[in-house]
């Protein structure tokens, strides 16, 4: 079997590519199953490095501070719910209203009757911190109430747009920063974010809700730190500290591990560990094993019962989360979420492996920004959010594919080369000598539905329930089998 992928097969040899075929190194494109509109490019360069002092974990807790304590943050909140929920001036009674309202469903949220609810999640270094109000992560939340499901869709902190208040071009982190300085409100701050993110994305993004990197730590310390397990263990050397440099090197050992505040940011935060941790993918999971061993020591904890852990969340949220969603909407986000059973959320990136957006220097002062690559245009970066769904659901899936052709066009296999694995999928060569068949096949070896039915439409194949005839099949090493026709 050759091998195509760069990432290599389950349990397989170190890759290279075919030179026969003479494929780049592609790159993921939105795989929506009714929408087929990237086509992307490799572009090599190098990029330089980047200190985020915040990442998706911490937004992740601001969703759970929405989801999972919100509730509780309606009802015993009041005497310091001006600080969290920032742009409303409501009285003490109104307060009282919105939280009997969004108790007992009298309140329903912007989006929710189109079956959408987006809100824009971001994180910021806060006091203490170069740049305080950059927004080192911007996370476009969506939840589907219809299919009980939610997505995170990151935002590159880097990419160039058009800032409100004819301020020109700057990196999208600065428009909740300059806002900020503008008004001194958070209110101002986060019209400003959404303003500019709803330009790139294409989305309404009626709601907003900012945590800084002291409230994520604090949070966890105040629960008692959280526990979780670690698949493998893994060192990351280059893990930065306060200041320009690294942190001595920071090891993670394999198993159950109880994670205070500072280490359970370091271990969702680590971008550079070696023993397979240093993909995108692998970080997620750490992510939301640390969102979800918060959300188990919150309940475990019942905190509804401990006033004291309940005023020191309250008081840390009060310092270091603000939203513009109302008490009773919060309220109905929570309940919403619960109903619908959405346990957990799917997860997808702008950057430069999409081949939507191409690093750039900037000749008037030498900035490095991002881009729409050569060729793409806003309407391919908007389509990338719209299909948000199927993307985070093909990263779930991961799927490893082996494809082959019952033909000798060579030119119809790179295609389907190129698409497969523009999607963000491991791809690998089979040989098939069974003689040609009548049209392109899919063969699902593991149960990968969402990757399947990607596949027969962008390939136009036709799903079998029987393997391909003359193939060795590794359950092990292989999820899909794609087998090519003769081109019609």
């Amino acid at each position: 079997m050759k091998n195509l992928d760069s990432l290599g097969p389950k349990n397989g040899p170190a890759p290279h590519v075919d030179s026969q075929v003479g494929l780049p190194n592609p790159i993921p494109k939105t795989p929506a199953q009714e929408i087929s509109l990237l086509k992307p490019k490799l572009t090599a360069y190098n990029k330089p490095k980047k200190r985020h002092w915040l990442l998706k974990s911490f937004v992740g807790v601001v969703m759970l501070a929405i989801l999972v304590l919100g509730g509780i943050l309606a009802t015993k909140a009041m005497n310091l719910s001006d600080k969290i929920f920032v742009g409303q001036k409501y009285s003490f009674f109104q307060k009282i209203q919105f939280a009997i309202r969004g108790a007992f469903g009298g309140e329903t949220l912007i989006g929710e009757d189109l079956g959408q609810v987006n809100i824009l999640l971001l994180g910021i270094g806060g006091e203490g911190h170069d740049g305080p109000y950059l927004t080192d992560t911007m996370i476009v939340a969506q939840i589907r109430p219809d299919i009980g499901q939610a997505t995170l869709t990151s935002l590159p902190r880097d990419y160039l747009v058009e800032l409100p208040g004819n301020l020109g071009y700057r990196k999208i982190n600065a428009a909740f920063a300059e806002g900020y300085n503008l008004h001194k409100d958070y209110s101002e701050a986060g019209k400003w974010a959404t303003q500019t993110a709803e330009k790139v994305t294409g989305l309404k993004l009626p709601y907003f809700a900012v945590i800084d990197f002291k409230g994520f730590e604090k949070a966890i310390d105040l629960l008692g730190g959280v526990d979780v397990n670690v698949d493998r263990t893994f060192t990351d050397y280059q893990f930065p500290d306060s200041g320009i440099g690294y942190l001595p090197p920071v090891t993670f050992q394999q198993g159950p591990l109880h994670l205070n505040g500072e280490k359970a940011l370091q271990f969702a935060r680590s971008r550079h560990g070696n023993n397979g941790e240093g993909s995108d993918f692998a970080r997620s999971l750490r992510q939301e094993k640390v969102i979800n061993a918060f959300k188990t020591k919150a309940f475990e904890l019942n905190l509804i019962t401990d006033s004291g852990k309940i005023n020191g969340l309250l008081g840390t949220f009060a310092d270091h989360f603000h939203t513009n969603i109302n008490p009773a909407e919060i309220f109905r986000l929570y309940n919403l979420t619960r109903e619908k059973n959405i346990k957990k959320f799917l997860s997808s990136s702008l950057d430069e492996t999409t081949g939507l957006v191409c690093p750039k220097i900037l000749e008037d002062n030498g900035a490095w920004v991002l881009v729409p690559c050569p060729g793409k245009t806003a309407d391919d970066i908007q389509n990338f959010f719209k299909n948000s769904f199927v993307i985070g659901k093909l990263k779930e899936e991961n799927p490893v594919i082996w494809l082959g052709t019952s033909t000798d066009d060579k030119t119809e296999f790179a295609k389907a080369y190129k698409t497969i694995k523009g999607a963000g999928l491991t791809v690998w060569e089979v040989g098939y000598s069974q003689g040609p068949i009548t049209e392109n096949l899919v063969y699902q070896v593991n149960p990968k539905p969402a990757s399947a039915e990607f596949i027969k439409n962008e390939v136009h194949a036709v799903e079998v329930t029987t393997p391909p005839p003359g193939i060795k099949i590794d359950k092990d090493k292989v999820d899909i089998i794609v087998i090519l026709g003769q081109k019609n």
